[in-house]
């Protein structure tokens, strides 16, 4: 009954304010959008905007403005060049996606990680576990101390070896989490600023996800305390191939999701691009039919080449590599266009 009540509980806040935070949370006021425009240029990154300390602090992943639809193209993964930090402290267009599990394969820290898999519960996996989390927390503040770091959204680890050992799995996000979120109190505390959002694996269900989200602001709320644990944005990292039913459900309570073809990248088909689209759109149809308003995401490499029926069907904007962003930016800024001055057409053609 509590889990129930818990559930319904968030479910009532995210209807009430989605993808928004109360003005008294100490968090960066950042609209994604000039104009109904959200897609970044490819040279000069248009679609970043400066903080505006007089106004309301509140936050979004896109916004539309009348029959204007917002479209943003991010990165998944880091750059292996990032650009320097614009001056004036101008935030990014989005969210820079990051998969966590690429930290496992790091060299040290695979082997610290392949250690603790083959010991036994006991001192010797806890000490494994204890230099695993040295490891990550290198990592976490080796992100946020680049421009990559100004804003990302970082995947929760789930390596496939642990889905049956839910104890080690439970252990591994716990440090991971404190390896995280210790890394944004130390970069708070050099006076730096970054946001950081996170993305729960693979949720089957509405209620799987809800247990991972309360894990997640629990363990936000012992690091940094209850101002950041209600600051930080949580969304769910789910398969093209998901349950629709269970999409929808878990949309209530998300504060975005990500539809993920990364798992379907092993063996790509033909056609993997307008199966990637037209996936996309079921599960899209499904989660808008329980929150018209919900932020979706694309991510994959299947995203990219889909971008124009994922532009079509309304999602809010895909994930894409370096080497598929340039193009994926210039398709977005032609669709986005095309789609204005039919508005502004049909608009013109009212009046006459």
């Amino acid at each position: 009954m509590k889990g129930e009540r818990q559930q319904q509980d968030q479910i009532q806040k995210n209807e009430e304010r989605p993808l928004m935070n109360s003005a008294d949370e100490q968090v960066r006021d950042t609209d994604l959008t000039q104009k109904g425009l959200a897609v970044p240029s490819a040279a000069a990154e248009v679609g970043s905007v400066r903080r505006e300390a007089a106004l309301p602090l509140n936050r979004t992943y896109f916004k539309r403005t009348g029959l204007q639809p917002s479209f943003l193209v991010l990165r998944d993964g880091r750059n292996e060049q990032p650009a320097p930090r614009p001056e004036g402290g101008a935030m990014p267009a989005g969210p820079c996606l990051i998969r966590s599990e690429e930290w496992l394969l790091a060299p040290e820290l695979a082997s610290l990680y392949d250690s603790w898999l083959a010991s036994e519960d006991g001192p010797p996996a806890e000490r494994a576990l204890q230099r695993i989390y040295y490891r990550l927390r290198a990592e976490a503040a080796e992100l946020l101390e680049s421009p990559d770091g100004d804003w990302a959204v970082v995947a929760l680890l789930s390596p496939p070896e642990l889905a049956r050992r839910r104890s080690r799995l439970a252990a591994l996000q716990d440090a991971q989490l404190e390896a995280l979120f210790a890394a944004v109190a130390e970069r708070q505390r050099q006076g730096g600023e970054c946001r950081l959002d996170l993305l729960a694996p693979s949720p089957a269900s509405a209620a799987e996800f809800a247990a991972q989200r309360e894990f997640i602001e629990e363990v936000a709320d012992q690091t940094l305390g209850h101002a950041f644990a209600a600051a930080c944005r949580i969304g769910a990292l789910i398969a093209p191939d998901a349950e629709r039913a269970a999409a929808g459900e878990i949309a209530r309570i998300a504060d975005f999701l990500v539809l993920d073809g990364a798992a379907e990248e092993a063996a790509p088909g033909e056609n993997a691009a307008q199966d990637f689209a037209a996936a996309a759109s079921q599960v899209l149809a499904a989660v808008r039919r329980v929150r018209p308003a919900a932020v979706v995401f694309a991510a994959g490499a299947a995203a990219a080449p889909a971008l124009a029926d994922l532009y079509e069907i309304g999602l809010s904007g895909i994930f894409c590599s370096a080497g598929q962003r340039t193009e994926a930016l210039l398709r977005a800024a032609c669709l986005t266009w095309i789609a204005r001055q039919d508005n502004m057409d049909t608009a013109a053609g009212g009046e006459l």
